[in-house]
C-alpha cells in the first residue's frame, strides 16, 4: 500500500534533527543490534509513519516499514506516490528515516537503497541501519521499576563513609523517583547527592550526581502511606544514558512478551 507524498500533510511529517549529525547525539545512540530490531519491529507492527529523505534533503517520502530480514540485515520500506522523489532515493547514498516509538522520535540512516518487488507492489530494500537515535529531549520516558524485587539508589552519607539505600519506584533518562523512608537521608527540594550507585540488572550499574526536585505523599498498593522524592540527573554522562536507554528498552520487551 503506497502512501500519499503531499505537503499538506504537515501534521504527520517529522523532521530530521540537525543535531543528528552532531557529536553529541551518542547521548541518544542506541548501537546494540537487539535493541535495534526491537524498535525497528514495534515500529512495524505499530504501522507507524515514517518520514523517509534522500540524503537529508527537503524533499519526503511518507512510507511505512513491510518486513525485516535480520539474518539479510535488510528491510523492506513502503514505495512512495511521487516517482520523482523515488528515483531521488534510489540514487541516494543514504536515507534519513524519522518516526515515533511510544511517542519518542526514532531517527536513523540506511543505505543500499534498491528498488524490487514486495507482495506484488514496488518497495525499497535498504539495510538495517548500525545505530538509532531515541530522542526525547523535552520529557523523558519512565518505566515503573519492579515491585517484587526493588531496585536500590545507593547513595554516599555526607561527611560519613557509610551508604543509605532507598528504593526506586521509576527511572528514566532524566531522573529517578525513589521512596521517602530512610531516616538519615533529607529529600529536602534542592539536596544534590553525589557518586550515587543504581544497578540496573542484566545491564551494568551506573554513578550519577542527584538533585532533589519535589516529594509528595503517595500511597504505596499495600495501603501503606509514604513520601515519594523526585529527582533528577545531573550533567548524566553519555555512557550512563545508554545504559539507562538498553535498561528501558529490555523491560520493554520483557512487559511486551508476558
Amino acid at each position: 500500500m503506497q502512501i500519499s507524498n503531499q505537503r499538506s500533510e504537515t501534521s504527520s511529517v517529522l523532521e530530521p534533527t540537525q543535531f543528528a549529525q552532531e557529536e553529541n547525539s551518542e547521548n541518544f545512540r542506541i548501537h546494540s543490534e537487539i535493541d535495534i530490531l526491537f524498535i525497528l519491529r514495534e515500529i512495524m507492527q505499530a504501522n507507524s509513519l515514517i518520514t523517509v529523505y534522500p540524503n537529508y534533503d527537503s524533499d519526503f517520502i511518507l512510507s511505512s516499514v513491510l518486513a525485516i530480514y535480520p539474518d539479510k540485515k535488510q528491510m523492506i520500506i513502503d514505495y512512495g506516490a511521487n516517482e520523482k522523489c523515488c528515483q531521488k532515493a534510489l540514487q541516494s547514498e543514504k536515507l534519513a528515516i524519522v518516526t515515533t516509538q511510544n511517542r519518542v522520535k526514532i531517527e536513523f540512516v540506511c543505505s543500499q537503497v534498491r528498488k524490487l518487488q514486495f507482495e506484488g507492489q514496488d518497495a525499497f530494500a535498504v539495510n538495517i541501519p548500525e545505530s538509532l537515535l531515541r530522542i526525547q529531549r523535552r520529557s523523558h520516558f519512565r518505566i515503573t521499576t519492579p515491585i517484587a524485587k526493588p531496585m536500590k539508589c545507593v547513595i554516599p552519607i555526607p561527611g560519613t563513609n557509610a551508604n543509605a539505600e532507598v528504593a526506586l519506584l521509576d527511572i528514566s533518562c532524566g531522573g529517578i523517583a525513589v521512596i521517602d523512608q530512610h531516616p538519615v537521608i533529607n529529600f529536602e527540594p534542592g539536596t544534590v547527592y553525589n557518586n550515587c550507585q543504581i544497578a540496573l540488572p542484566e545491564i551494568g550499574t551506573i554513578t550519577v550526581n542527584i538533585q532533589v526536585k519535589n516529594t509528595y505523599e503517595i500511597t504505596l498498593r499495600s495501603g501503606q502511606n509514604c513520601f515519594r522524592a523526585g529527582c533528577q540527573f545531573i550533567e548524566l554522562k553519555g555512557n550512563m544514558q545508554t545504559m539507562i536507554q538498553r535498561y528501558i528498552i529490555k523491560q520493554e520487551q520483557i512487559r511486551k512478551n508476558k
